[in-house]
């Protein structure tokens, strides 16, 4: 475009324009920009509406109109974006006096111009309702209402764009002129319905009173799902908004027994993601919702296994007459308590073995229970224990045959190879592990017994004794010490005399060196203690803290037996498994 041109179209100046165009030829009257605009768009883009009435009087004025840039945009879709709704008209109004001068060939060329797609498939309908210009949304309305129902490549309608916009007015504005054959589609399935709710859940002000009215006008929508079926009470549901699943269910009761393609109701994601208010909202509505099974036959009370969510599950079990829904089997066989043990959801293995309507002995299409599930894990520790202990007893046939399968393999080798119980490759193992403890006790204690707390008497007639030999911890620390060191040698002894007995007398040599390495731990332990006391006796808090520590070690010790269900010590005490299972349900261990 020649720049007297554009800076004359830009400025809005039809004299210049004019003399520059007849002063260096007509067709500096079709020239354009680097992206395809013509004087018609950069007079639209600076709103220059006098010069567009010009432009269009002169012969070649209308044709420009129609023409397109490298987007496809003409200027009525520059004149749209820009809200300018004086072009807006001064350009619909050419179109329609064009309508009157080609009647006779059936063109309607105000429809024409309006109905126009850029590459995009946009109309000016659309660039108007994306900006919310509410004047334009009018004017293109009222001169084409079927321009609501035309969507774009995305699959866009301009009633859907208003409601993901939040154009309030536009909405009504829209719903009270189209047809709304097709005008509610939106992109992958959705439609204006779930376009409105998701901001209405975002932005907290009054989008919800757009969804009323999308509902009075359009009732059916409520139940149309998007792609994978999900209607807005899915959606709501999976967000937690139990206003909003009121509301849904109070317009429409049924809407709760709608399933995805997957065969997921609203009550079976409400239960996955842990929404117990939803939930409760939605079967206090619809009672025997609980009878919806998905497209795998998994119940609301399997979802609730598989996302981990124990106060759904309590909830659920605390229900009368739940018997069926807790035995349900899915297409597989699996139980919920099944399907606990498959993700490994500890505490809600723990709620369903603890009911006595669960059945924990139920088995698969591959014949197992969930403890065979579980043992699959290989899981160690004392939550993993304690499922274990709960799930007690209820190993199948499939499992126990395994078992007896590796029994008879480890039995065939032990008497091929005439090798016993307590192999050599193990025994070399712990000898090589208690020699190593047994040195190092020994060093440590060793050197211990030479360098005294306190220190030394340099002079006097103590001269070169401990200065602390009167004190009772310090005598408490020689003797702890002077244990540790004796056990410590009798465990290497031991272990010296293991070369020269038959394999019985060396299992039992390695036991006896075990328990003498344990004592001297013990030892060594208690000297620590009483010799950081017996330096320490004035710093009383200092002083103490070794025994704290000491003392909170043989505790953890304790602990270990105590917490563990299978082999812990008190296991039938009532009090004991109380506050087990406090600690397990608090997941604090």
């Amino acid at each position: 475009m020649h720049p007297k041109v554009y800076e004359a179209a830009k400025s809005g100046d039809f004299d210049s324009l004019i003399t520059t165009i007849f002063g260096n030829g007509e067709d500096l009257f079709h020239g354009t920009t680097p992206n395809g605009n013509n004087i018609l768009h950069v007079a639209a883009q600076h709103k220059r509406v006098n010069l567009i009435e010009h432009l269009l009087r002169c012969p070649s004025g209308p044709s420009l109109l129609w023409q397109g840039n490298f987007k496809g945009d003409t200027p009525l879709h520059i004149a749209a974006t820009l809200g300018s709704c004086e072009a807006v008209q001064v350009f619909t109004d050419l179109a329609k006096s064009l309508h009157w001068a080609i009647e006779n060939g059936h063109v309607d060329a105000c429809k024409e111009l309006l109905r126009k797609p850029n590459s995009h498939k946009d109309t000016a309908l659309h660039y108007a309702v994306r900006g919310g210009h509410d004047g334009v949304v009018k004017l293109l309305i009222e001169e084409d209402p079927q321009l609501c129902d035309i969507t774009n490549a995305a699959d866009v309608s301009p009633l859907y764009l208003a409601a993901d916009r939040g154009h309030l007015d536009i909405i009504e504005m829209i719903l009270g002129a189209c047809s709304l054959s097709s005008s509610h589609k939106g992109p992958k399935g959705f439609t204006i319905l779930h376009a409105t709710i998701d901001r209405s859940l975002t932005s907290k002000y009054h989008k919800i009173l757009s969804w009323r009215k999308i509902l009075k006008k359009r009732p059916e929508l409520i139940r149309e799902g998007d792609e994978m079926g999900w209607t807005p009470l899915h959606y709501v549901t999976s967000m937690g908004k139990v206003k909003k699943v009121r509301l849904l269910l109070q317009h429409d009761t049924f809407v709760a027994y709608d399933v995805d393609k997957e065969g997921q109701s609203a009550l079976h994601i409400a239960a996955f993601e842990g929404h117990l208010n939803v939930l409760d909202e939605i079967v206090k509505s619809c009672p025997d919702a609980w009878d919806i099974i998905n497209n795998k036959g998994q119940t609301a009370l399997h979802a609730a296994a598989i996302g981990g969510h124990r106060k759904v599950v309590e909830y659920i079990l605390r229900i009368p007459n739940m018997e069926c829904l807790i035995k349900e089997q899915d297409t597989h066989g699996n139980t919920a308590l099944h399907l606990a043990a498959l993700h490994k959801e500890y505490n809600i293995i723990y709620i369903l073995a603890r009911d006595k309507r669960v059945d924990r002995f139920a088995t698969n299409k591959d014949c197992m229970t969930a403890l065979d599930i579980f043992w699959a894990h290989n899981e160690i520790g004392y939550r993993a224990a304690k499922v274990k202990h709960v799930l007690e007893g209820s190993h199948g046939m499939p499992i126990i045959q395994d078992w007896v399968i590796e029994y008879k393999k480890r039995f065939d080798q032990q008497v091929g190879y005439k090798q016993p119980a307590f192999t050599r490759m193990s025994k070399k193992s712990i000898i090589k592990l208690q020699l190593l403890a047994a040195a190092l006790i020994a060093t440590v204690t060793f050197a211990a017994a030479f360098t005294m707390p306190g220190g030394y008497n340099n002079d006097g007639p103590n001269q070169g004794l401990a200065v602390l030999a009167g004190r009772a911890t310090f005598q408490a620390f020689v003797i702890a010490n002077s244990t540790a060191f004796g056990f410590s040698i009798l465990a290497l002894v031991l272990h010296c005399l293991t070369d020269f007995r038959l394999d019985s007398h060396q299992a039992r040599y390695t036991r006896m060196a075990g328990l003498c390495i344990c004592i001297a731990v013990l030892g060594m332990v208690l000297a620590f203690g009483c010799g950081t006391y017996a330096v320490l006796t004035r710093t009383i808090g200092l002083g103490i803290f070794p025994y704290v520590l000491c003392g909170c070690l043989f505790i953890m010790y304790f602990m270990g037996g105590f917490l563990d269900p299978h082999t812990g010590f008190m296991m039938r005490c009532s009090s004991t498994r109380l506050v087990r299972n406090f600690l397990f349900d608090w997941g604090m261990f």
